[in-house]
């Protein structure tokens, strides 16, 4: 998805929505299963689940990591270990990075006390002693004393950019907004992090359109690693106009240098202050800059140049960043390209692609270089370090296609020494749909990088299917996010980690033995274009798959899940989309009005640039033509996107995740419709004054409808009902599952003889596991026609 952009002009010409009419409020006496949509077959049972009775004991969910096997036939642990930057104090390494698994990214450090010889995993802790959010990916180390914030590191989330430090290197925090990331904005970029003698010193990029098409300087501040001042990029342009990004900062006795990259000559721009970033001077180094070809690193005493031109790399160091002198020449057989320059306080590291591979060589003063060691050819260098007499390189290795984590640690003579990361935690597995008919309930989802398919005869007792057919394993990383039984059997989608992407789409006459029909001509990508699938649905016209098409919306159509078929566009844009116009389904639902699918477009005439999401819906009346209907963006909200939809006769509801604030807040917002979708009025979704929301499912049930969502950062599981889809209560339930330490989310439920089941996550600093919700339900809330 496009990155989250900050404050926006609300009123950016959609049309206006009339409001629903009073006389159509309703009560709905019957709760459909069976045929009906994935959507709407999962989200039923989540509306029992805020209809039922009131309890005294807390609503707690199962840890089901064990309930959720996997296959016998499944592969190899498919979760991707990131290693993404690494820093050192003698002989103390950390190493960022994180765990990308099916349940979402997890931020992990590393941290060693012998060199880089054995890691153990460091605690990772929200200031308030809580396990942090998932989708937060550390991307920049340094280190300074500890009496001055010990270590830092910064790193991207949606909407900005996150900042945790630590005293040690073996706890971390990961720092509130309101202190650390505010300074940062939607629209900027860190390049790289440093300790600069009186403090920390970021650098990067900013962007007002957030396209980067007109990039300029940014200089951030920090005395000890929390709070953040952004300073100084208003004073570095680069003199002949153009584009500016700074990407290497340095330090050596109080002298703070900054490097940048400028889209006309000279190419290389470079910057000296020392007077701890308030007042900059701008100083050039020797050598001549016929394209961005300069990095700068420091050790304690020396400030190093390296310029690389042609087949060679020049060495020239400084005492002060003012004085240069040429000091050496790399010569490294095969020479392409210098990778990475990093140093520590005693020793710099730089990483050389050469004719054979990835050559390292070290150097204490700049004028001489020793070899350091190799790595495999085709790896990708992300940062290095020299601790004590050895050298520590991360990135990824390209041996295991690109998505395997690389740690080369090397001695003084640049012998491998052995090491290793410590394995995973968390299940590995996924449940992300439920669909229940014919006395069988399915949960799809993931297992250890495979697609994962359970099936239950009462919700408590689950088992994988027996995978004959191969039809659940692939190339990459394979998932299953929606399901639904229809007329002519079951209908499964997801996603394939096969290059570009495309639809996983498999089906099956029993929910049991599964077949894969992603082969037909529908489902092939169109050059690079990737497909996904995100969500299914089926009705009396067939079955309907809604998801992207590269940066546009992307529908296919079936009437027997045997053959299948394109959406097509009732409007010239309705589907297709551009980088500046991308359009996206992301769920879908069916009734008598046909079907509507929900998700967002970006607005390119929105303030802020291209990257603004916008909430969206599209109808069509058979499943095949489809037009696409904007809704206006509530007050006090800057974008917002649709992830759910859910409907009962002519009423729908339609709810997401709203980015407010300054980009650093988010809101549970949505719509509800009561003509088939022809016109929608916005709901209100509240929560606590002050606590972020978010949406994780829309339901209906036999009392109204009910959005599932979380509340806080990290989250707990909140409800909200409505009888008519315009007035909202909210609760939130309590318990193993629904709140307490970690993020907690319900995300698909259904019923089984009487009994409500629901799944969802709950994932800590010690891992993340599927959970399972089960309560018996009364005779009020089944729903009896």
């Amino acid at each position: 998805m496009p990155p989250t952009t900050e404050l926006t002009d609300p009123d950016v010409g959609y049309p206006a929505t009339d409001p629903m009419p009073p006389g159509r409020q309703k009560r709905f006496r019957s709760l459909l299963i069976g045929g009906a949509s994935v959507t709407f077959a999962i989200i039923v049972a989540a509306g029992v689940l805020v209809a039922s009775r009131q309890s005294d004991e807390p609503a707690a969910a199962e840890l089901a990591g064990n309930l959720f096997a996997a296959s016998p036939a499944g592969g190899a642990d498919g979760r991707q270990l990131e290693l993404n930057g690494v820093a050192a104090v003698g002989a103390t390494v950390v190493i960022a990075g994180g765990e990308d698994a099916d349940s979402g990214y997890r931020t992990e450090f590393f941290l060693s006390k012998d060199a880089g010889r054995t890691f153990a995993r460091a605690q990772v802790r929200t200031a308030k002693g809580e396990p942090p959010v998932a989708g937060e990916v550390p991307r920049h180390l340094a280190a300074g004393p500890a009496s001055s914030g010990g270590w830092v590191a910064l790193g991207d989330r949606v909407g900005g950019t996150v900042v945790w430090t630590s005293p040690d290197g073996a706890a971390w925090t990961r720092q509130p907004d309101a202190t650390a990331s505010l300074a940062f904005g939607p629209r900027d970029r860190v390049a790289d992090v440093a300790w600069t003698g009186n403090g920390f010193t970021a650098v990067g990029q900013t962007s007002d359109k957030g396209d980067f098409t007109d990039a300029s300087p940014v200089v951030w501040l920090s005395r000890d690693g929390r709070s953040w001042e952004r300073r100084a990029g208003w004073r570095l342009h680069p003199p002949t106009g153009g584009t500016l990004a700074l990407t290497d900062v340095a330090s050596v006795k109080g002298a703070i240098v900054v490097r940048g990259e400028s889209s006309n000559k000279p190419y290389d721009i470079t910057w000296r202050s020392t007077d701890a970033g308030n007042t900059w001077q701008a100083f050039a180094v020797p050598g001549e800059s016929r394209k961005p070809e300069l990095t700068f690193a420091a050790t304690a005493t020396t400030m190093l140049a390296v310029r690389q031109s042609g087949s060679r790399a020049t060495t020239y160091t400084s005492p002060d960043g003012v004085r240069w002198t040429t000091a050496a020449r790399i010569d490294v057989p095969g020479f392409r390209r210098l990778l990475r320059l990093t140093a520590t306080s005693h020793a710099a590291v730089a990483a050389i692609e050469t004719d054979s591979g990835i050559r390292l060589v070290r150097s204490t003063d700049g004028r001489s270089w020793q070899p350091a060691g190799t790595t495999a050819g085709g790896a990708e260098v992300r940062d290095a370090a020299a601790a004590a007499d050895n050298t520590v390189v991360v990135g990824a290795d390209a041996a295991h296609g690109g998505t395997g984590a690389l740690l080369a640690v090397r001695d003084k003579a640049g012998k491998d020494v052995p090491t290793g990361i410590p394995n995973a935690i968390g299940s590995g597995k996924v449940v992300d749909a439920l669909g229940a008919a014919d006395g069988r309930v399915v949960a799809v989802g993931g297992a250890n990088g495979e697609a994962a398919v359970w099936t239950s005869a009462d919700g408590a007792t689950w088992r994988p299917v027996q995978d004959k057919e191969k039809a659940l394993a692939g190339q990459g990383r394979q998932r299953l996010t929606g399901v639904t039984p229809g007329f002519a059997g079951w209908l499964a989608v997801g996603s394939s980690g096969r290059a570009p992407g495309r639809p996983l789409v498999v089906t099956s006459a029993d929910g049991e033995s599964w077949r894969r029909a992603d082969g037909a001509a529908a489902f092939q990508p169109d050059g690079t274009n990737p497909l996904i699938a995100r969500g299914a649905a089926a009705g009396p016209d067939g079955y309907v798959i809604v998801g992207e098409d590269g940066f546009g919306a992307g529908t296919w159509w079936s009437p027997d899940l045997k053959t299948w078929e394109r959406g097509i566009p009732a409007g010239e844009d309705n589907l297709v989309g551009t980088p500046a116009t991308r359009r996206w389904m992301h769920s879908v639902t069916s009734g008598m009005f046909g079907f509507v699918a929900a998700g967002g477009v970006t607005d390119p005439n929105a303030y802020g640039g291209v990257f603004i999401r916008r909430p969206t819906v599209w109808i069509s009346p058979d499943g095949r033509k489809w037009s696409l209907v904007r809704l206006p963006i509530p007050a006090g909200v800057n974008e917002g996107w649709l992830p759910h939809i859910a409907s009962h006769d002519d009423v729908l509801v339609t709810a997401g995740t709203a980015v407010t604030g300054n980009g650093t807040g988010t809101a549970a917002f949505g719509y509800a419709s009561v003509d088939g979708g022809r016109s929608w009025q916005p709901i209100s979704l509240p929560v606590v004054a002050g606590e972020q929301s978010s949406v994780t499912a829309v339901a209906v049930t036999p009392r109204g409808f009910v959005v599932a969502g979380t509340v806080g950062r990290p989250g707990d599981v909140v409800i909200w009902t409505s009888a008519d889809g315009r007035s909202w209560k909210p609760e939130q339930p309590r318990g193993i599952g629904m709140s307490g330490p970690g993020d907690q989310r319900l995300t698909a439920f259904t019923t089984v003889d009487g009994e409500l089941v629901g799944v969802g996550s709950t994932a800590t600093g010690q891992g993340d596991e599927p959970t399972v919700w089960r309560r018996p339900l009364s005779s009020d809330e089944t729903g009896t026609p």
